[in-house]
């Protein structure tokens, strides 16, 4: 036998035309309060007074979301092919004051009451209340339509599980993101303070560097203090250039050639006799430092 509807929800009229909102509460209760054992609900034709004749029987109730199922048993077959050939297209239930179903109708030529799913009332509580429905679901074979509907609501959770698993690994992923933007923003200021202070270093070693450069070839009587300013200008443009090659493959860069040619330059002043005393009768003069003597004759050269 084969599960068939025979009434939903909603807004429904009874036989004497007052309305009412049936709820899935409502249907529950129509399943609970069924004891075949104390009423078995016959199947009839119409709605007759007293329920027969019987052209089969409810064995159980059973409620499938919003409609309410029943199970037949003891088809007449006769009733059963009218029902297959179409006969009977409309179902209607017909309920006790207590809410207990009496019996389930099949309607034929004579359309029933309500069209469409109306709301249900009872008509008096001391009286039986028709349902008469019309555009029920068909007979399709509702076997098992709750187990339909569980697997079918199975396979949603597992969609919604495998979703919420890509969004937590995704989630994770932009938190690590994170945490290495945040890394990466430190370690770019970490740089960038580690390269002005090298820079600065550099700074301060290339000055050195000149100074003592300069100092010495001062010293040594290659240069004069006017010559420092030129000199300079020429450690700094050729400090930043690159090592070039040399037609003999031997490579050097500009600043150590600077530094070659004004070593190699012939000494503009020689204090060496100025140093051991050029004038043997004169203490003083021997006692004078080399930087003395130095001053001294850069004077004399630049007045000259």
């Amino acid at each position: 036998m084969k599960w068939f509807a025979i009434f939903k929800t909603g807004t429904h009229k009874d036989n004497s035309g007052k309305e009412r909102q049936w709820t899935e509460s409502d249907l529950d209760k129509i399943v609970e309060s069924y004891d075949p054992s104390k009423h078995e609900a016959p199947i009839v034709i119409g709605h007759p007074k007293e329920n027969a004749p019987a052209f089969g029987w409810i064995e159980k109730l059973k409620r499938v979301g919003d409609t309410l199922y029943a199970l037949p048993k003891q088809l007449q077959s006769d009733f059963a092919e009218m029902v297959k050939q179409g006969l009977f297209k409309k179902r209607s239930i017909s309920l006790y004051p207590d809410g207990t179903l009496r019996h389930v109708g099949f309607l034929g030529a004579v359309p029933p009451a309500v069209k469409g799913l109306p709301d249900v009332e009872f008509k008096d509580q001391d009286k039986d209340v028709n349902i008469e429905l019309s555009e029920l679901p068909s007979d399709k074979d509702e076997s098992s339509p709750d187990q339909a509907e569980i697997d079918k609501l199975k396979n949603q959770i597992a969609e919604y599980e495998e979703k919420v698993k890509k969004l937590t690994e995704l989630e994770s992923k932009v938190q690590k993101l994170e945490l290495l933007k945040s890394k990466l923003t430190e370690l770019t200021i970490a740089k960038e303070q580690a390269e002005k202070n090298f820079a600065e270093m550099q700074k301060q070693l290339d000055e050195k560097q000149f100074t003592d450069f300069v100092n010495k070839n001062i010293t040594e009587g290659r240069l004069l203090p006017k010559m420092v300013p030129v000199v300079k200008k020429l450690w700094e443009v050729t400090k930043s250039q690159q090592v070039f090659e040399f037609s003999d493959k031997s490579k050097s860069s500009p600043n150590a050639l600077l530094i070659e040619f004004v070593e190699s330059m012939p000494k503009i002043l020689d204090l060496g006799e100025k140093a051991k005393g050029g004038n043997k009768g004169d203490d003083d003069e021997k006692n004078k430092p080399v930087s003395a003597l130095v001053a001294e004759e850069i004077r004399k050269q630049m007045s000259n």
